[in-house]
């Protein structure tokens, strides 16, 4: 296949990414200035050394800051590399979100490119048919580029000032239960994508569902099967997916927090942490959400317990304190876009009642027990 063919799928890559890159701007000034709850509007960008206005094309993403060498045209003053470092991030991360959920579904591509996710409802025919994707892919993407958007500017702020602004989780919390209203599950998919579901009432762990339910805008309905006053493509299904999500996503982070502390006796997890889980609920739905804490935990343990070792063996002073809205933000994308492996393997518990009680009962009692041994071990 000669290379002119992916053209179209190369140029939308290109525009998504410089859409990144102004996004990854806007996302430095919330980070710079919602810590200190001074407004994002007003003033424009300054120096932060002698508080002149940055000029227009200063203030180009990535272009400005090796135009000026990472320092102020009139004063001199370097400028972090993080502002760098933030906009080309979010511009690789917005290139690889379109890439899964929109390019890998793509009609009359490579043979190669299989589908990620059972998304069969996003058709971006690049390949002999339109050269851009059609609406709806554009809405599924920009979607969920806002959550991954809300996501790196969490997890930046929590990483340097121990905190996670109410504005952007909150804000983004609302942005995630009117789209799962608007664009209830199974959208985009059509409702004949779903005649491999039992609709008779029985259990969606059977194995002849296994690996067959579509993935939406939130990823699953909140139950399956789904129950009749709710019905499939409605919005009170699609309400019902954001507001659980969220209600999970917030009861997961508080009630670990509860859990520790009566066990531990010191403050765990802070309430900024159960807010992040509460904003990707609203818009992955809870199945997504529920693996994102413990799928977290381990991301940042094999980050951290390095990092702890090499400042013993240095004799550096280890922080007893360490963000975890970086972790979260890692396990909520890690669970999300492995969802085609994770769904398969946890579909047999949440959509069976007494199995996922009896699971939430497991894990409660044995962080309790952690906890409580975590205390007496400190107190010998």
């Amino acid at each position: 296949m000669e290379w002119w063919f992916h053209a179209p799928m190369a140029l939308c890559c290109l525009w998504v990414f410089i859409l990144g890159l102004g996004v990854g701007s806007f996302l430095n000034v919330l980070i710079a200035r919602l810590p200190y709850e001074k407004s994002i509007i007003w003033p424009s960008s300054r120096c932060f050394g002698c508080f002149q206005k940055i000029g227009l094309l200063d203030n180009l993403p990535i272009i400005g800051y090796l135009r000026l060498r990472g320092r102020c045209r009139k004063c001199q003053a370097p400028f972090s590399a993080k502002y760098l470092w933030v906009e080309l991030g979010t511009g690789l991360a917005f290139v690889a979100l379109f890439f899964v959920e929109i390019v890998l579904q793509s009609t009359g591509g490579p043979a190669e490119l299989k589908p990620w996710h059972n998304t069969p409802g996003l058709e971006f025919p690049y390949i002999g048919g339109s050269p851009l994707p059609p609406l709806r892919d554009w809405v599924y993407f920009g979607f969920h580029a806002v959550l991954l958007s809300a996501l790196i500017a969490s997890s930046m702020i929590d990483l340097k000032h121990r905190q996670i602004p109410p504005q952007i989780t909150y804000l983004a919390t609302l942005v995630g239960l009117i789209g799962s209203t608007a664009f209830p599950w199974p959208w985009p998919n059509e409702l004949s994508c779903l005649g491999v579901l039992p609709n008779d009432g029985r259990s969606w762990i059977l194995s002849e569902v296994e690996g067959r339910i579509p993935v939406g805008l939130t990823v699953w309905p909140f139950w399956g099967p789904i129950p009749e006053w709710a019905p499939t493509g409605s919005w009170k299904l699609g309400l019902l997916n954001g507001l659980i999500g969220a209600a999970v996503g917030m009861a997961i982070g508080r009630g670990i927090k509860m859990i520790f502390e009566l066990g531990m006796g010191k403050e765990a997890l802070g309430l900024g942490d159960a807010d992040l889980l509460m904003m990707a609920g609203s818009f992955l739905g809870w199945q997504a959400i529920s693996l994102a804490l413990p799928v977290g935990a381990l991301l940042t343990l094999g980050v951290v317990l390095p990092r702890m070792a090499y400042l013993l063996v240095r004799g550096r002073k280890v922080e007893s304190q360490l963000p975890f809205g970086p972790g979260i933000a890692a396990g909520v994308v890690t669970c999300w876009f492995g969802w085609p492996w994770l769904g398969r393997l946890v579909q047999g518990v949440f959509f069976d009642l007494y199995i996922l009680g009896f699971v939430i009962l497991l894990m409660g009692g044995g962080m309790l027990i952690a906890g409580l041994f975590l205390r007496r071990g400190k107190a010998s």
